[in-house]
């Protein structure tokens, strides 16, 4: 079942897919030109993840369900 979103929720989605899609060629264009090999951005913001998590204070819930949406597109 999908819930609708309000207009401010729609914007905030439409952002956030945005900048995952950027960051998406950004990183295939970095990769093409040997400055990353494959799944090295992933893997740095996994660890990058798992470094907030444990040794900040709380951490947005937002904020690492983007991290995580960043990571998951940045895999293919």
């Amino acid at each position: 079942m999908s819930k609708k979103l309000s207009p401010e929720g729609e914007v905030i989605a439409a952002y956030g897919a945005a900048v995952v899609a950027a960051f998406q060629v950004l990183i295939n264009c970095l990769e093409e030109s040997d400055v990353l090999q494959p799944a090295q951005f992933a893997d740095a913001l996994r660890v990058y993840t798992e470094m907030i998590k444990s040794n900040s204070g709380p951490v947005s819930d937002v904020t690492l369900a983007v991290l995580h949406d960043i990571r998951t597109a940045t895999l293919d």
